[in-house]
């Protein structure tokens, strides 16, 4: 299978270019990415999180926090441009779209999202099929962050901290 037909990365597209709940699209990509090849920095998975990471900055106005992610993400999408992770979408319309993008931020100017171009008809249709419940409230999806339960995160952390204490 084509690592962009797994269920996280159309997942991924699908929030990314029509809920627009960039958050989501972290989470998503991110444990795609420690399924495949954690701690690898340099992975284009690490570019396209650090895009949704981005643009959820820049849509709470968090300027300096979306600046500082969509350029890592530039230089992640450039040092890993031939990864089969960007076959099957228009990789030089997104690289086109990420520096009007920090342009944009970098002139303080407001909010702006972009859509990902699928190439792959297989993989739009796929994208256009898969249904994901979503809550459409503005202030959710700008806050998303804030909003959560965060009981299991914390609650991961302690025992990873745990862990590091008992070595």
């Amino acid at each position: 299978m084509h690592p962009t037909f797994h269920t996280s990365f159309v997942a991924f597209l699908k929030q990314f270019n029509e809920t627009f709940d960039y958050f989501e699209c972290h989470e998503l990509l991110e444990d795609y990415w420690k399924e495949i090849s954690p701690r690898h920095k340099n992975h284009a998975l690490t570019a396209l999180i650090l895009l949704a990471t981005s643009m959820y900055h820049w849509r709470r106005g968090n300027l300096t926090g979306a600046i500082k992610t969509m350029r890592t993400s530039m230089k992640r999408m450039d040092i890993t441009k031939d990864s089969p992770f960007f076959e099957n979408f228009n990789y030089q319309k997104l690289t086109e779209n990420m520096k009007d993008a920090l342009h944009l931020m970098t002139s303080s100017q407001k909010f702006q999202g972009f859509t990902i171009e699928i190439t792959n008809p297989s993989l739009q249709s796929q994208v256009s099929q898969l249904h994901i419940e979503t809550n459409e409230d503005p202030y959710f999806l700008i806050h998303k962050h804030m909003l959560r339960d965060r009981s299991e995160i914390l609650e991961q952390r302690e025992r990873e901290k745990k862990k590091r204490d008992d070595l």
